[in-house]
């Protein structure tokens, strides 16, 4: 466990750590929203025959 401390660079490396995985999680979620909207979209104008 003594390499979770990473001495006095800790809280440097774990907001870090935290800055990517937010967004990493943020581009995937919106990517996944996009996705389904765009998906949605191509449905009903396909569904109309435009």
């Amino acid at each position: 466990m003594d390499f979770l401390i990473f001495d006095k660079y800790a809280l440097y490396i774990w907001v870090s750590y935290l800055l990517t995985f937010t967004m990493v999680a943020f581009l995937f979620i919106s990517a996944k929203i996009n996705h389904t909207r765009i998906a949605t979209q191509l449905r009903i104008k396909y569904i109309r025959g435009e």
